[in-house]
């Protein structure tokens, strides 16, 4: 973990959920080049698992290079369960419906397949939550990151997209 702004984390240069477990969070705390260059599939598994925390992007930079991120519980496809967002924003429970189990893409898109965050018990305070936490979307300014700013990227660090931009260039420039 790198940081934060409005109560998003910067972890390995993408902005995440305040909630994401730690241990996802701390995937690549102290791993050397050679586990970088060739991940366990343990460490494959946890960067897999940071994807539905991570906030999406919902606007691309605009002139100003303002950029608008999305909460990963919030929008009609969340890709995670949260009972502080559903509490603030007073979303309703969903009511059961049936699923055709033989359809992966019903199974997935059932609030019961995605993962489900742990706020802390008792919750903080309305007021006292991040500001992620009080709005759909945050608008991430160049200066809100300050000298981390430069680090931020769009493809989560070490994931297959990740990989297939990068670790050619870094063959390449490695010699």
């Amino acid at each position: 973990m790198q940081g934060s702004t409005h109560g998003a984390l910067l972890i390995d240069d993408s902005l995440a959920c305040p909630l994401t477990p730690d241990r996802l969070a701390q995937a690549t705390t102290g791993l050397d080049d050679a586990a970088i260059r060739t991940p366990s599939d343990e460490l494959n598994a946890l960067i897999s698992a940071r994807e539905p925390y991570l906030l999406r992007l919902k606007q691309s930079p605009n002139t100003d290079g303002a950029v608008r991120f999305q909460c990963p519980a919030a929008g009609t496809s969340p890709s995670l369960t949260c009972p502080r967002f559903d509490r603030l924003h007073q979303r309703e429970p969903s009511r059961p419906t049936a699923v055709d189990l033989t359809d992966t893409r019903q199974r997935a898109a059932h609030p019961a397949a995605k993962p489900r965050v742990l706020p802390p018990t008792p919750d903080h305070k309305s007021g006292e939550l991040p500001k992620i936490c009080h709005q759909h979307t945050i608008t991430l300014h160049p200066a809100d990151l300050g000298h981390l700013d430069k680090f931020r990227q769009d493809l989560p660090y070490l994931s297959p997209s990740w990989r297939g931009t990068y670790s050619t260039a870094r063959a390449m420039a490695g010699g």
